[in-house]
């Protein structure tokens, strides 16, 4: 009887360690919900207004307005700072966003990335993960999507199409066991 009581507490020690150990997802995109706001880069073309959501860049034509991005057409990204890290890991994110009032709008959602070991070697769009278009309404609808990036695997996501009322991004990277 103690033997078992013994195997038990110590299986059970172990099993606590193995979940502690586990990495918990992190948080892969930043300012997904545009709360942080700065000047207009003056480098930056096509966003109106006089701020913009920061960790975040824009090729087309956009303006932040009350918390959200209204993009008219192209596309917001982002590069992932989790990226470039020796383990695969799954992404699993979701845009929450709809059409521009009267408008029809598609979003598509891509990460452009590479593999890049070396931190000194030239940034290439080499692999192309896409997913959408997604179709959006007047009312805010979540779109989800996810997919595996590869060991030193490095990027960028971009979201966009036309039309679009962006509320939030969410993305997290969880360690691939």
């Amino acid at each position: 009887m103690k033997k078992t009581v013994l195997a038990s507490l110590v299986l059970s020690v172990f099993a606590s360690a193995a979940l502690i150990a586990a990495e918990a997802p992190k948080q892969a995109v930043s300012n997904g919900n545009f709360s942080e706001t700065t000047p207009i880069p003056k480098n930056a073309k096509g966003i109106a207004g006089t701020v913009w959501a920061k960790h975040w860049s824009c090729a087309g034509a956009a303006e932040w307005k009350d918390g959200k991005i209204v993009l008219t057409t192209g596309v917001i990204y982002q590069f992932l700072p989790i990226m470039n890290n020796p383990k695969p890991y799954l992404l699993k994110g979701e845009v929450k966003a709809s059409s521009l009032p009267g408008k029809q709008g598609v979003m598509n959602v891509r990460l452009s990335s590479c593999i890049r070991k070396d931190s000194k070697a030239p940034f290439q769009h080499a692999l192309q993960k896409k997913f959408g278009p997604f179709k959006l309404t007047d009312t805010p609808k979540a779109s989800p999507f996810e997919c595996k990036i590869e060991p030193f695997e490095q990027g960028y996501l971009y979201i966009g199409e036309s039309n679009a009322i962006i509320e939030s991004i969410t993305l997290t990277a969880t360690p691939v066991q």
